[in-house]
């Protein structure tokens, strides 16, 4: 891929900005990470939605885990971010796609020593990561229910339409069976009362 030549000098200031990021102790570079790339993403995603590109300076999380950072600072800098006052600006003309990706490139921290879990040298995982593995997990296991949930209504949709057709074929049966014949008149000279199938003379 080509870039400007603009484009390539942010890109080398960024780099730059996070090899500084390296110096700070591995918990809160992981933060800060965090939270900058779920600016920089917001902004990616909504281009158009201004509340995205101003940050309050005041901002609890902003501050604690980005702003009070001198290499946090630089990045955001290094990205266009601009101060005005109390808050951090990003011009509407300035896209975050390139940036976006560097800091995901980024994402994973090494962890200090103290991280480890001494019995079995465990790396504390990335809490970020993590969530996004359940989140990931659990949509999954919600589309199974839901799979799931679908076959068993068109087994039971299925069951019923043959128990219709069932029930409607022993209907027509049983229709045919006890459908009544027809009267027919009897005949000249035949028996038509009890009475006159007996002897006439009586019986011997």
């Amino acid at each position: 891929m080509n870039f400007s030549h603009g484009t390539v000098r942010i890109m080398a200031s960024l780099e730059a900005a996070l090899t500084l990021l390296g110096d700070l102790p591995s918990k809160d570079r992981r933060a800060c990470l965090e939270v900058l790339i779920r600016i920089f993403r917001n902004v990616v995603n909504h281009p158009d939605e201004s509340k995205y590109r101003i940050l309050k300076i005041t901002n609890k999380t902003f501050n604690n885990d980005v702003w009070r950072h001198e290499p946090g600072r630089l990045v955001m800098v290094a990205a266009g971010w601009m101060i005005k006052e109390e808050t951090v600006q990003l011009p509407s003309h300035v896209d975050l796609t390139v940036e976006l990706q560097i800091l995901l490139d980024n994402r994973e921290v090494k962890p200090d020593e103290k991280e480890w879990v001494e019995e079995t040298k465990v790396v504390v995982p990335n809490a970020a990561k993590l969530r996004d593995e359940e989140l990931r997990e659990k949509a999954l296991a919600e589309k199974k229910k839901e799979m799931a949930a679908l076959k068993k209504e068109m087994a039971e949709r299925k069951a019923i339409a043959e128990r219709i057709r069932a029930e409607h074929r022993r209907d027509i049966e049983l229709k045919q069976v006890k459908q009544a014949a027809k009267a027919v008149p009897l005949g000249k000279g035949e028996a038509k009362k009890m009475s006159d199938m007996l002897p006439k003379n009586g019986g011997g």
